[in-house]
């Protein structure tokens, strides 16, 4: 069975991301670079707006640039339901500075009939792990059909 998802997401490696159903994903302005079933690897240029006091990334950002990372590889796997995030524990090893390069690595684990499991690594221009991450994502009642625009339609057609 193909997967239109993976294929249609294979055609946008290395190019910056411009169409989400997420807003936050546009703001985060990030570039795909790796697409599978169940995976997915985006690119991220630190911006000084996604920075904290010491210049570095803030904790929050990081949190969002994973969350969005992970919630693209469970994408891939063409679920007929939207699943939300229900925890995302973090560990901060190492910062990233404005303007560098940071690469977020997302992986789903398991997926049961409701719980996702999904593992992330972040890793900075000298390729160190510089954060890692694991969330649980729960099954919702919103098709994924519904939260497409007219425009990504036929992703899935």
């Amino acid at each position: 069975m193909s997967n239109p998802i993976v294929e249609y997401l294979k055609n946008e490696i290395n190019k910056p991301i411009t169409k989400s159903v997420s807003p936050s994903s546009l703001w985060l302005r990030g570039t795909l670079l790796e697409v599978a079933v169940g995976k997915a690897t985006i690119s991220y240029q630190i911006r000084k707006e996604m920075t904290n006091p010491l210049g570095t990334i803030q904790g929050g950002v990081m949190a969002a640039l994973i969350d969005d990372t992970m919630g693209l590889a469970f994408y891939t796997l063409f679920e007929q339901n939207m699943f939300t995030t229900t925890n995302l524990n973090v560990n901060y090893l190492f910062g990233a500075k404005e303007d560098e390069i940071i690469v977020v690595k997302a992986q789903v684990v398991r997926i049961g009939k409701k719980i996702a499991n999904v593992e992330c690594k972040v890793y900075n221009e000298n390729e160190d792990i510089i954060c890692t991450a694991t969330s649980n994502l729960v099954v919702t009642s919103v098709k994924v059909t519904e939260t497409l625009s007219t425009e990504n339609k036929g992703v899935l057609n």
